[in-house]
């Protein structure tokens, strides 16, 4: 089954809201959902929402899913908030996010040293045995 644009309903969706995170298929349901639906929306300013909803279990483990308690010191690190106030990463990050290619994206996005810097920190927060030095 086919996911539908999550504002119309007719449309393929080709974009996903970065703050709330509803797919859509266009720019007009974009501004539709932005002006009256959206019920995360951030300031510029305000500190980047780096949120964790507490859970037990996920629903869907793969080999590569990060285990909660390590998201827990993802969230807990100032060195990760204070590179994610970098709105470039931000809009990398988001850029990622909604890429149909993620992993074209993440590629190019890694040839940035400010986001080289954000992957290591996580890194070192997920992995620390991982790390060499």
């Amino acid at each position: 089954m086919e996911v539908m644009c999550e504002v119309c309903q007719s449309q393929l969706p080709k974009y996903k809201c970065p703050s709330c995170r509803i797919v859509y298929c266009s720019l007009g349901c974009w501004k539709s959902h932005k002006e009256s639906s959206c019920s995360h929306q951030r300031k510029e300013n305000d500190e980047p929402n780096i949120s964790i909803e507490k859970k037990e279990e996920y629903y869907f483990q793969t080999e590569d899913t990060v285990p909660i308690e390590k998201l827990q010191l993802l969230r807990e690190s100032e060195g990760l908030r204070d590179i994610l106030r970098n709105p470039h990463v931000r809009d990398m990050l988001s850029a990622i996010d909604s890429s149909p290619n993620p992993a074209a994206a993440m590629k190019a996005a890694m040839l940035e040293p400010i986001f080289v810097e954000f992957a290591d920190k996580c890194l070192e927060l997920v992995e620390p045995s991982s790390q060499k030095t």
